[in-house]
């Protein structure tokens, strides 16, 4: 029995063929942890009006992982490539944020914080208004705070590229926010201040 279950994760492991090689890759137990209370630290900063230019929110939801969002983001990551990828999901549009550190020398281990943080930096470029069109310069930003946006699920890749390397995070959303003429968040006095 030792024996089959070996070979069957050696199989797992040996599964997908890298276009690149890699140093780590894949998404821990405490990465999710780590992405998940990130996401939802800063959704209730707009949920309790703590950032600085943004109005307060008031139906922002709590997010929650999901296995197939993340399986997608992994596989968009196995590519080694700073690329947004389509993802089809039956159940909703799918938004999708990128974030990649370089690195001189191998130094392993993630750092989700950065790359979520990174992304939300961008609500000082960013003018709330109801009727919402897309913007390369904030568009992370308000994937990360589009309140119908419920579940997230990432991956990440660490690869040599040229004369550094290159740790690649990818994360999808669902149901997808960034819809042109749609609504980021409703604004008001209170109302779900833990998120929704």
């Amino acid at each position: 029995m030792k024996h089959f279950l070996c070979l069957a994760v050696l199989l797992a492991v040996q599964e997908y063929a890298f276009p690149c090689s890699v140093y780590e890759y894949g998404v821990t137990e405490k990465d999710k942890s780590t992405i998940l209370n990130k996401h939802n630290a800063l959704r209730k900063l707009i949920a309790n009006g703590q950032v600085e230019n943004q109005p307060r929110g008031v139906n922002l939801k709590r997010m929650i992982w999901d296995d197939y969002l993340a399986g997608q983001a992994q596989n968009i990551a196995n590519m080694c490539k700073f690329k947004h990828s389509p993802v089809s999901d039956a159940r909703w549009s799918v938004g999708q944020n990128l974030y990649i550190q370089p690195t001189i020398g191998v130094q392993k281990g993630t750092d989700w914080n950065a790359a979520v943080q990174w992304w939300f930096d961008e609500h000082p470029m960013y003018t709330y208004t109801t009727d919402y069109q897309f913007d390369e310069k904030t568009g992370h930003y308000t994937q990360v705070v589009w309140a119908n946006t419920s579940h997230v699920g990432c991956g990440y890749t660490y690869y040599p590229d040229g004369d550094r390397n290159e740790k690649l995070y990818v994360c999808n959303y669902g149901p997808g926010g960034n819809v042109d003429h749609g609504l980021i968040y409703k604004v008001g006095d209170h109302g779900c201040e833990n998120l929704c």
